[in-house]
């Protein structure tokens, strides 16, 4: 794009700034706190007065904690129960937690629905101290389809979906921490259209138990957050893996794999152009790259994302379909469609194919640390349509640890990410290489 086509661009006026408080993140809160600068409590409430502020906008949040305040108090007097109890925390809307409604992202099928106990990974939460400020907004259907949340940055444009709340809230500094899932592209594409960062680690690293259910083989739990730091101290202390250290110092001599999509050509000129400079940095950096040629299967694995996922939405969304028929949108209803189409073969061939595609992704980047690939096609697209995950899926069938480093801004002013990509159950390498890549690369979450 030139000079005088950018100037044309429309550009979306700067949102508020947040409080200096409200803006941290985690590791800088909690470094307050241990200085004697800040309390729980202070903190909290810097984040519910953003979301007082900018929640009306944002829609970022459903449903709100009432004793939220009093747990961060209960947390500065003590004792606390692990190095991160107290920190602010969004909880994503399909997570089940017995002192809110869970709605799925369906309240008109499901309004008000009260759980009688808590998610798996809420209960985790909870006995970590974190200080849980309510429900995160899901897209509708809590699929792909647009929902009530915006972005941010441009309360024209979508924030992406279904963790489409997580992620708005993280990026709008209403809080510094939520959880979300991913079944196709739904924590990194929305943590790359908001600016944050996002993580998918390998699937069944956190349990899934007490969640809304699309896909067995695909569903994963992931962590939204302002910076590598903040993931990796939370990996830390949900897994107890002392390999997840946030303090060994970053290191430049490591070997970064570059992986160019067969979509490459379908993104914008502006992703295009900050990934090609991104791969530039690294190797002005020293960083040894080198350009990786994927397997011939790997062209077959869109296709059989959709095959499951179809597939599995046909079979669990089957009671809605039946009973709620006039609440279920027509894209919902044809996706629906097409999971009926696929028979039990269809399924367990494209199972079988997702592995044979593991094994040859070893061979081809086993000589690397990371690989880098585009996050999305563009800047986040109008409201009216959530965004391609083109680029994000395969890494979800192929169950791979993933995440978007917020490294950019496009010609409207809007986050561009690069997606780093790691191996199966190695989320602590994984984790301490993306935190290399952030500091040659940098973060812009914090830019308002």
């Amino acid at each position: 794009m030139s000079l005088d086509e950018q100037t044309k661009t429309k550009v979306a006026p700067k949102r508020p700034a947040p409080s200096k408080v409200a803006a941290m993140t985690a590791a800088q809160g909690l470094r307050a706190v241990e200085a004697g600068e800040l309390t729980f409590e202070a903190w909290a409430r810097a984040c519910l007065d953003r979301i007082e502020q900018r929640n009306g906008d944002v829609k970022a949040w459903v449903h709100f904690n009432p004793k939220a305040l009093d747990h961060a108090r209960a947390m500065d007097r003590g004792p606390r129960p692990s190095p991160l109890a107290g920190v602010p925390l969004g909880i994503k809307d399909i997570m089940d937690t017995a002192d809110m409604p869970t709605e799925l992202g369906d309240p008109e099928i499901f309004p008000g629905r009260q759980p009688t106990k808590d998610a798996a990974t809420v209960t985790m939460m909870r006995e970590l101290g974190f200080t849980i400020l309510g429900k995160n907004t899901v897209s509708r259907h809590s699929i792909m389809l647009p929902g009530p949340a915006r972005n941010p940055h441009d309360l024209s444009r979508t924030p992406g979906a279904s963790s489409a709340g997580s992620a708005a809230a993280v990026a709008d500094f209403m809080t510094p921490l939520s959880l979300g899932t991913q079944t196709g592209g739904s924590i990194v594409r929305p943590s790359t259209f908001c600016g944050v960062v996002g993580f998918k680690p390998t699937i069944d690293t956190f349990p899934y138990a007490g969640l809304r259910r699309y896909s067995r083989p695909l569903d994963t739990v992931g962590v939204l957050s302002r910076s590598v730091e903040d993931t990796t101290m939370v990996m830390r202390e949900v897994l107890g893996d002392p390999r997840f250290d946030a303090k060994i110092p970053v290191r430049r001599d490591f070997k970064v794999g570059v992986w160019r999509p067969l979509a490459w050509n379908e993104a914008e000129q502006s992703v295009r152009d900050v990934f090609d400079e991104s791969v530039k940095t690294l190797s002005s950096a020293g960083v040894n790259v080198t350009v990786l040629e994927m397997p011939k299967i790997f062209e077959t694995m869109v296709e059989d994302h959709d095959v499951i996922m179809a597939y599995d939405l046909a079979r669990s969304f089957k009671e809605i379909r039946r009973d709620h028929p006039e609440k279920c949108d027509p894209e919902l209803l044809e996706y629906l469609d097409l999971g009926d189409t696929y028979g039990d073969a269809d399924y367990a061939r494209a199972l079988s194919g997702a592995d044979q595609a593991r094994r040859a992704f070893y061979d081809v980047a086993r000589d690397v640390d990371v690989l880098v690939s585009p996050a999305t096609l563009n800047e986040a697209p109008d409201a009216s349509y959530t965004g391609s995950n083109a680029f994000i899926r395969l890494w979800t069938i192929l169950h791979n640890p993933a995440l978007t480093l917020p490294v950019a801004r496009g010609p409207h002013g809007l986050p561009i990410g690069v997606q780093a990509i790691g191996f199966v159950n190695e989320d602590a390498s994984f984790l301490y290489w993306a935190r290399c890549l952030e500091a040659i690369l940098g973060n812009k979450s914090s830019e308002v």
